[in-house]
C-alpha cells in the first residue's frame, strides 16, 4: 500500500501548489509566465491551432458538442448491452462482421468508457462556461480550447479502435504486453491534451480582475488536476506493474474527476437560475474539501491489502459520503429559494433533479462498494448495476443540465424548444432510475438464490432484464432528443438575453440579521457587482411581516427600531383587516427585491393565461413573505385590486392598484407634521396663536383660552 500513499502525497502536495497560486499568483514571474503560456496555446501545434475560431464560447461549444455526440452512441451501445443481457444471442448477428459476444463484458466496459467520454467533456464544456462568464466573458485561448476537445475525442477513438486495427495488420493483440502498451500510451497523451486545457483554465481564472475564484472554477481546476495526475499515474504504474498505483489511479479518474465536475456545473447553474446565493458557506467548503481527501464509493475496485489497512480505507470510504450529502443538501436549499425559477427553466430543473438522486445512488453504492472493496462477494453485480446507473441518470441529467444552461450561453443563443428540452429530462430521469431499480432486483434475485445452498436452483430474472432494457430505452430516447436540440439552438437566430460577458450571477443580496464578512460573501456566489441590500424581511410566528434594519453591516450612526416599538407594530397588522395593509407591503416588498409588477406578475402566473386566480395570489403573497392570509381575508383583498369584477386579477389591475397604494404614501409622507407645543408654552401664548394651532389641527377654535389649551394638549 505504500505506492497508494505516495500517490495521495503527490495528489495533494500538487492540489496545496495549484490552489495556492491560483489565488496569491507567483510573484515577479507572474506575467512572464502568462505571456509565454499564451503563446503556448496559440501557436502549438503549429498551423492546427489556427483551424479553430477564437470567438468568445466557441471552446466550451466544441467541448459540449463532442460531449453530445458521445451521449448518444454511449446511450444506444447501452441499451444493446442490457438488451444482450437479457437476450445472449440478441447480438450474434454481428458475427458475420467479424464481432462476436459471449457475455457481453466488451460491450459493457465499452458503454462505460464513452458514457464517461460524454459526461466528461459536456461537463468540461458546462465548466468553461462559468470560469469565462466572471474573466471578461472569454477563456485565455478559446481556439486552444477548441483543439483539446477535439484531439481528446480524436484520442478516444483512437484508443478504442487500435486494438481491431492492430488485429487486422496481424499483431498479437491479445499478448498482455501489447494492451498494457497501448493503455499507457493512451493515457499518456490524454494526460498531454488535459494538461494543455488545464493552463488555459489557470490563464482565464487569473483574468477574473477583482472577482475572487468561483466555487465551480475551483472544483473544474481539481477535477482537471485529479484527471492529469490519475493519467500520469496510471501510466507509470503500467509500466512498472504495479497495480496497487493502478486502482489508485482508477479511482481518481472514475470518481473523484466525476464528482467534482458535476458539483462544477451545479455550483454555477443553480445559484444563476435562481438567482439565490449558495446557501451555506461551510457546507461549500466541507464539500470541496473533502472530496478529495476521502474516497467516493463510486466504481470501488478490489483491494488487495492488510487487514488494518483494508480497514483504514473503510473508514475513509464512510468519510466519502460526507462530502456528496453536504454538497447536494447545499445546491437543493439555494434551489428552494427560487422554486418557480428552477421549475421554468429545463437546464437548473435537470441539475437539481441530479442532486436530489446523488444521494441516493451515493449511499446505495456505498453498500455494495463496500462489498466489492473489501472482496466478500455477497451483493454479486450489484455494485456494478449501481455505478451505471449513477452515471446515466446523475450524470445523464447533469450532461442535459450543460446542454441546456451552458450551450445557450456559449453561443449566446436562447435555447430552442424548451418544452421538448423539458420532456427529455423526464425520460433521462424515467429510463435511468426505473431501470437501474429493476435490475438490481434482477441482480438481488440471482443473488439470494446462489446464497441460498440449494442445488440446482435456478433464478428466473429474465423478466427483470427485458423490463429494465425496455424502460432504459426512453434515455436513448431522450439523448437522441437532447442532441437534436442542442443542435438546433446552435442553428437559432434568437439571441440570448444573457450575453457570454463578465457578470455576477447573483443581481442582488438581503443582508440578514447578524454578523459576515466579504470573504462568506464571495464564497456563497456574490460578486463584486451584486447590490447588497441592508435589512430584508423575515416571518413572525404570527405571520405578519416586519421589515427592520439589519444589524449586519450598519455603521454606528444608525439607530435601529426599539424592541417595543417592533412588536406593537407587529400587533397592529395582525389586527388590521384593511386590504391596503397588504397592498402597501406587496408594494414595499416590490420596491426592495428590485422587482417590477410585470416581473412579479409573470412569475406567479403559473399557466401563462394573463389572469392570477385567488389561490395563485394567495401562495405568491406566503411564498414571498409578505403576508399568509386566510381565504376569507384573500377573497377581500383580490375584491379590492379586481376593477372589472370577473373574480380574477389581471396586469392592469394590480399595476393600478398598487400605483394607487403608492401615491397615498408618497402623498402621507410629503404632508409635514405639526408640532405640538407643550402645554407650559400653550400657557405663554395668546389666543390668536391658540385658535390658529387648533385650526391646523382640525380642532373646535372657539371658547375660552384655558378650553383651548386643553384641546390642544389633548390632541
Amino acid at each position: 500500500m505504500e505506492s497508494i500513499f505516495i500517490g495521495i502525497a503527490i495528489t495533494v502536495i500538487a492540489m496545496w501548489f495549484t490552489a495556492n497560486y491560483t489565488e496569491k499568483g507567483i510573484g515577479s514571474m507572474s506575467e512572464a509566465t502568462r505571456q509565454f503560456s499564451l503563446f503556448f496555446l496559440n501557436k502549438a501545434p503549429a498551423g492546427l491551432v489556427d483551424l479553430f475560431e477564437d470567438k468568445p464560447g466557441s471552446g466550451a461549444r466544441t467541448w459540449i458538442n463532442f460531449g453530445m455526440l458521445w451521449f448518444v452512441f454511449s446511450s444506444i451501445c447501452g441499451f444493446l448491452g442490457l438488451w444482450h443481457h437479457y437476450d445472449p444471442t440478441a447480438l450474434d448477428s454481428l458475427a458475420s462482421i467479424g464481432w462476436a459476444y459471449d457475455n457481453g463484458d466488451a460491450l459493457t466496459a465499452t458503454t462505460t468508457k464513452f458514457l464517461g467520454v460524454a459526461v466528461f467533456s459536456t461537463l468540461v464544456g458546462a465548466g468553461l462556461v462559468s470560469i469565462s462568464r466572471s474573466s471578461n466573458g472569454k477563456m485565455a485561448s478559446e481556439a486552444s480550447a477548441s483543439l483539446s476537445a477535439f484531439l481528446f475525442t480524436l484520442t478516444t477513438i483512437v484508443a478504442a479502435l487500435l486494438p481491431s486495427l492492430l488485429g487486422l495488420l496481424g499483431q498479437d493483440i491479445d499478448s498482455a504486453i501489447n494492451i498494457v502498451l497501448i493503455d499507457a500510451i493512451s493515457k499518456l497523451a490524454v494526460a498531454m491534451i488535459v494538461a494543455g486545457l488545464f493552463v488555459n483554465v489557470l490563464l482565464t481564472v487569473a483574468n477574473r480582475g477583482d472577482e475572487d475564484v468561483s466555487t465551480s472554477a475551483w472544483f473544474l481546476i481539481f477535477a482537471l488536476l485529479t484527471f492529469i495526475l490519475s493519467m500520469f499515474l496510471g501510466f507509470f504504474g503500467e509500466l512498472a506493474g504495479s497495480t496497487q498505483t493502478v486502482w489508485l489511479a482508477g479511482q481518481m479518474g472514475s470518481s473523484w474527476v466525476i464528482l467534482a465536475l458535476i458539483f462544477s456545473a451545479a455550483y454555477h447553474i443553480i445559484p444563476m437560475t435562481s438567482g439565490i446565493p449558495i446557501w451555506s458557506a461551510s457546507m461549500r467548503q466541507a464539500n470541496l474539501f473533502l472530496l478529495f481527501i476521502t474516497l467516493p464509493p463510486f466504481f470501488i475496485a478490489s483491494a488487495s491489502a492488510s487487514t488494518t489497512l483494508l480497514n483504514l480505507g473503510a473508514i475513509v470510504m464512510t468519510l466519502g459520503l460526507l462530502p456528496i450529502i453536504a454538497g447536494s443538501v447545499n445546491l437543493l436549499f439555494t434551489a428552494s429559494g427560487n422554486t418557480s425559477a428552477i421549475v421554468k427553466n429545463p437546464g437548473a430543473l435537470a441539475a437539481t433533479l441530479a442532486m436530489v438522486l446523488l444521494p441516493l445512488y451515493a449511499i446505495g453504492a456505498f453498500f455494495t462498494g463496500m462489498d466489492v472493496f473489501l472482496g466478500t462477494g455477497k451483493l454479486g453485480d450489484m455494485a456494478t448495476t449501481l455505478d451505471m446507473g449513477f452515471l446515466w441518470t446523475v450524470g445523464g441529467l447533469m450532461i442535459l443540465s450543460g446542454a441546456y444552461i451552458s450551450h445557450p450561453l456559449a453561443c449566446n443563443k436562447e435555447l430552442s424548444e424548451p418544452s421538448k428540452a423539458n420532456l427529455t429530462v423526464w425520460f433521462v430521469l424515467f429510463g435511468g432510475f426505473a431501470s437501474t431499480i429493476t435490475n438490481l432486483i434482477g441482480d438481488f434475485t440471482i443473488q439470494a438464490v446462489a446464497n441460498s445452498g440449494v442445488e440446482d436452483a435456478v433464478a428466473q430474472t429474465e423478466g427483470f432484464y427485458l423490463v429494465g432494457a425496455a424502460l432504459f430505452y426512453f434515455t436513448a430516447i431522450g439523448a437522441i432528443m437532447a442532441t437534436l436540440i442542442v443542435i438546433r439552438t446552435s442553428a437559432s437566430k434568437l439571441t440570448s438575453s444573457h450575453p457570454q460577458t463578465s457578470v455576477s450571477d447573483i443581481n442582488t443580496y438581503n443582508l440578514g440579521d447578524g454578523t459576515t464578512t466579504i470573504r462568506t460573501l464571495l464564497g456563497r456566489g456574490v460578486g463584486v457587482d451584486t447590490t447588497l441590500v441592508v435589512g430584508g424581511m423575515e416571518e413572525d410566528e404570527g405571520g405578519s411581516t416586519v421589515i427592520a434594519v439589519s444589524a449586519a453591516l450598519h455603521d454606528d450612526e444608525v439607530t435601529e427600531f426599539p424592541e417595543e416599538e417592533v412588536v406593537e407594530e407587529v400587533v397592529e397588522e395582525e389586527q388590521s383587516e384593511d386590504s391596503g395593509n397588504e397592498l402597501t407591503m406587496l408594494a414595499d416588498y416590490l420596491a426592495d427585491s428590485g422587482q417590477t409588477i410585470f416581473q412579479f406578475f409573470k412569475a406567479i402566473d403559473l399557466d401563462d393565461s394573463g389572469m392570477i386566480d385567488t389561490y395563485e395570489f394567495q401562495m405568491a403573497l406566503k411564498s414571498s413573505k409578505v403576508a399568509n392570509l386566510p381565504p376569507w381575508k384573500m377573497d377581500s383583498l383580490v375584491a379590492a385590486i379586481d376593477i372589472d369584477g370577473d373574480g380574477q386579477i389581471n396586469l392592469p389591475e394590480l399595476s393600478i392598484a398598487i400605483a394607487k397604494v403608492r401615491k397615498e404614501n408618497a402623498a402621507k409622507e410629503s404632508t409635514p407634521e405639526v408640532e405640538v407645543p407643550s402645554k407650559v408654552q400653550l400657557n405663554k401664548m395668546k389666543k390668536a396663536e391658540l385658535v390658529e394651532i387648533a385650526t391646523s389641527l382640525g380642532l373646535d377654535a372657539s371658547g375660552t383660552k384655558n378650553d383651548l389649551v386643553r384641546l390642544i394638549s389633548e390632541a
